[in-house]
């Protein structure tokens, strides 16, 4: 135990009598400000999520037939362990979501100190992003409701999980193929991402566990938690109106793992970057989502707090409209004026969005004019084996934007 103790001389040590390790005191976080909680929160049964509701046969026969078909595109066939598993690095990953704890656990006297370290140990396995929450009920699933679930019999079982803190990971996309959207491009860097998540998830998971704390890694086919929700409590950015999650560094485009645990941390404080603000000032993810199912008009409550409410059917259908083309859809995130390459520009806009609403209907009217005609890219050098177009323009049922 000592040889172990001298490996973390700055977060080891005998806490004072009466705390438990495992149950150190964290640091409060701010109440909320940018997504106002207005009542409880319910838990939200995973066999409603729109993945799962699409593959059940509940938005219709034809949608279930297009969505469990097995795709054109070699990639999903990788990324999405469906059909071949065995050819998914996905599936390798859940053997280590959870396991064994080394019985030797390194006691923590100081969960900030200990939280710094995680998070850099976190990036060292891949992160872009990392930050802490308390674990609420509300982020948890009721019950199980992922294919694999079905698959392994547990279809609809009640999730227990009362682990303490929730470590949220994100994980950087690219720009330019995030502009190629909807077709299999941009579907290659979402699967892309997913799996790199996955990766430090789980690396992240059993480092934990061999400190001697219980940890879970929860990533696309393997959670039990709501990613989204939890990384906005973590304060990696804020929900917005294309309910994806926009941080300063990246704005919408990053995907997202998390793990939990009972190893001590201090939590980090919810961000307010100033985003509402300018989703409220702004409806382009809406104006120009295939499907139409972006709210345009003002926050609902809905599930105990206020937030554009979408039409997360109509987005399930549109993302099965045409599988030779796409296989889902990331419009919303091409089109976000947040959705800027790394540079100076998008240094200034992230710097303006609190600097009131006047920057902020500057961010907005740049973006109009230098961004717009960028949408629809030409034909030109292919990537990998796909033409680099975007597909929008070629469905035909005319269920398409005007401006899409």
């Amino acid at each position: 135990m000592a040889q172990i103790r001298s490996l973390f001389p700055t977060l080891t040590g005998e806490l004072p009598d009466g705390i438990r390790p495992d149950r150190a005191p964290a640091k409060a976080a701010a109440p909320s400000v940018t997504t106002p909680v207005v009542g409880e929160i319910p838990q939200f049964d995973q066999r409603e999520q729109q993945h799962t509701k699409a593959a059940i046969g509940a938005l219709g026969e034809k949608i279930q037939q297009r969505w469990t078909s097995e795709s054109v595109d070699p990639f999903r066939r990788v990324f999405y362990p469906e059909n071949r598993p065995f050819n998914s690095p996905l599936r390798s990953l859940l053997a280590v979501a959870e396991g064994p704890l080394n019985p030797k656990r390194i006691p923590v006297n100081d969960p900030a100190k200990m939280a710094a370290h995680i998070k850099e140990v976190a990036k060292f396995f891949g992160a872009d992003l990392v930050g802490v929450c308390e674990l609420k009920r509300h982020h948890v699933y009721s019950h199980r409701g992922l294919r694999i679930d079905a698959r392994k019999n547990r279809w609809g079982e009640p999730i227990a999980l009362d682990h303490r803190y929730a470590i949220s990971l994100a994980h950087q996309m690219n720009h330019e193929r995030m502009r190629y959207s909807p077709s299999f491009i941009d579907g290659a860097e979402v699967g892309f991402g997913y799996l790199e998540s996955a990766k430090t998830a789980t690396s992240l998971a059993c480092y934990i566990r061999e400190l001697g704390y219980p940890a879970t890694a929860h990533f696309h086919v393997s959670e039990r938690v709501l990613q989204v929700p939890i990384a906005v409590e973590a304060g990696l950015g804020e929900l917005a109106r294309n309910n994806c999650l926009i941080t300063r560094e990246f704005g919408p485009r990053q995907r997202l793992a998390t793990v939990t645990t009972d190893l001590p941390l201090a939590v980090d404080r919810r961000a307010d970057l100033g985003v509402q603000q300018l989703c409220e000032m702004c409806d382009k993810c809406a104006a120009l989502c295939p499907s139409q199912c972006l709210p345009r008009g003002p926050k609902q409550v809905e599930r105990g707090y206020l937030h554009w409410v979408a039409d997360n059917d109509k987005c399930i259908t549109y993302w099965n409209a045409n599988r030779e083309k796409w296989n889902d859809c990331a419009r919303c995130i091409t089109v976000c004026p947040l959705n800027r390459p790394p540079g100076a520009w998008m240094r200034f806009a992230t710097w303006a969005l609190r600097r009131g609403r006047l920057l902020r209907k500057l961010v907005l009217n740049v973006d109009d004019l230098f961004w717009n005609k960028r949408y629809h890219l030409k034909a030109g050098k292919g990537w990998l084996m796909y033409d680099r177009t975007t597909s929008a323009k070629k469905f035909e049922s005319g269920q398409i934007h005007p401006n899409a």
